[in-house]
């Protein structure tokens, strides 16, 4: 009967040592995964943020050019009325 306690005492300390490793290896694969998750959600959000930016930049551009068109209207006007002041007042 002790040989057989034994045997059982010295298998279930095999099979505990063995879920140990396991559960510290698990441990371990779960810290390294949460970091994944962790950098995987961070690349997200700068990929986000960028085509954020990249989506409103051709509206940016866009409104630069109306902008831009508008000044070279109004200074067009500017250069021909001073022009005509010139042109009256020689």
């Amino acid at each position: 009967f002790l040989a057989m306690r034994t045997r059982f005492l010295a298998v279930r300390t095999r099979f505990l040592a063995v879920r140990t490793r396991f559960l510290a290896v698990r441990t371990r694969f779960l810290a390294v995964r949460t970091m994944f998750l962790t950098v995987r959600t961070m690349f997200l959000a700068v990929r986000t943020r960028f085509l954020a930016v990249r989506t409103r930049f051709p509206a940016v551009r866009t409104r630069f050019q109306t902008v831009r068109t508008r000044f070279l209207a109004v200074n067009t006007r500017f250069l021909a009325m001073r022009t005509r002041f010139l042109a009256v007042r020689t």
